[in-house]
């Protein structure tokens, strides 16, 4: 125990020693030089999954949650927890898969871009030019530990069977209130964490592994961490975030086995 306690107590005193130059060989780092990943839930297809590609993780399976620019790997059924930081509704505009660029063509805000969309026999949005959209929730979190020490910054994108999940994340973090000098407030998504986990789900037709979502706390009393998720909100919001975003293989790590079946309910 005295030997824990005094491993602790070193590190504090290294982390104070190193305070003093904190930034220093990163002054040149912009937003510019860095990306912002996407978590995804693995699905039987994810090349993390298979063994002849050089992404392969022995570790992973199917409904593990992995950050692909950082080889982070979540076990689905532990989950992970997440401080919500923003949330953005995009219509992302795609080509099919093999003439996609790896990302999508165009980023719409305006959801009336769904109105030039006919509905294609696959079961998506089909444009004129023969692109699809999706409508996507973009939900902008921090991953922190058990100590809500804050981990890394990433992207959870929910659309087709998911986007309902978005919604119900949404409509929690609205419903959420807290006491004030002046009575109940909505806390700031910034100040709020919760823990998703994936699980099994289907249908008559396929089967696919789903967010899950539930409420952690309000972690005011955590005051570092509050600086760091306030930081990546604002910045978040006033710039071109997904200009960070790193989609590497968007379309074929993300898509659960109904989403490619065309079946869209939602």
């Amino acid at each position: 125990m005295n030997q824990v306690a005094t491993k602790k107590e070193n590190a504090v005193q290294t982390a104070s020693a190193l305070e003093e130059f904190a930034g220093q060989g990163a002054e040149n780092i912009t937003a510019r030089d860095t990306k912002l990943p996407i978590l995804k839930i693995l699905y039987a297809n994810s090349p993390v999954l298979d063994e002849s590609d050089g992404k392969f993780n022995e570790k992973a399976r199917q409904g593990d949650i992995y950050n692909e620019i950082t080889g982070s790997l979540y076990k689905g059924k532990d989950g992970i927890l997440v401080v919500p930081c923003l949330y953005i509704n995009t219509f992302n505009e795609w080509k099919d898969r093999g003439d996609s660029p790896g990302r999508p063509i165009a980023i719409h805000t305006d959801p009336s871009i769904l109105r030039q969309t006919s509905r294609g026999d696959d079961g998506k949005d089909r444009l004129e030019n023969g692109n699809y959209i999706e409508d996507t929730g973009n939900h902008f979190v921090y991953i922190v530990n058990k100590d809500y020490v804050p981990i890394e910054s990433a992207l959870i994108t929910m659309k087709s069977t998911q986007k309902k999940k978005s919604k119900l994340w949404n409509s929690m973090i609205q419903s959420r209130r807290m006491q004030g000098k002046n009575g109940f407030f909505t806390p700031p998504s910034w100040a709020t964490t919760y823990r998703l986990t994936t699980t099994k789900e289907s249908n008559s037709q396929n089967s696919w592994y789903g967010w899950v979502l539930e409420f952690d706390k309000i972690i005011a009393e955590h005051d570092n961490t509050l600086k760091v998720t306030r930081d990546f909100y604002e910045g978040a919001k006033s710039s071109e975030i997904f200009g960070k975003v790193d989609f590497g293989q968007e379309n074929a790590m993300n898509e659960s086995p109904k989403e490619k079946s065309g079946d869209v309910p939602f």
